[in-house]
């Protein structure tokens, strides 16, 4: 996206806001505001300055619920365990 000239402001606003506009929801996702679904991610760092700050996850807020980047990990390597056993 920014090869064809976009921002990273633009290229933000396209994953988030636009989606819901594209679905019609734009008062329920895709923006944090009131009455919003709280589903996010913070990140260690201001993306608009630099992407690749979208992977220093600090956390995610999901169904209201806060989950620390540690916790995420260490749910996902149990995941991965579960899922590689047995497998070769």
């Amino acid at each position: 996206m920014s090869e064809a000239g976009m921002s990273n402001y633009e290229i933000l606003v396209s994953g988030t806001r636009t989606v819901g506009a594209y679905f019609g929801q734009e008062d329920r996702f895709g923006t944090v505001t009131g009455g919003a679904r709280a589903d996010l991610l913070l990140v260690d760092g201001n993306p608009v300055e630099d992407l690749s700050r979208l992977r220093d996850l600090a956390g995610v807020m999901a169904g209201g619920d806060w989950m620390p980047a540690d916790s995420m990990d260490a749910r996902l390597q149990e995941i991965a365990g579960r899922n590689s056993v047995g497998k070769q």
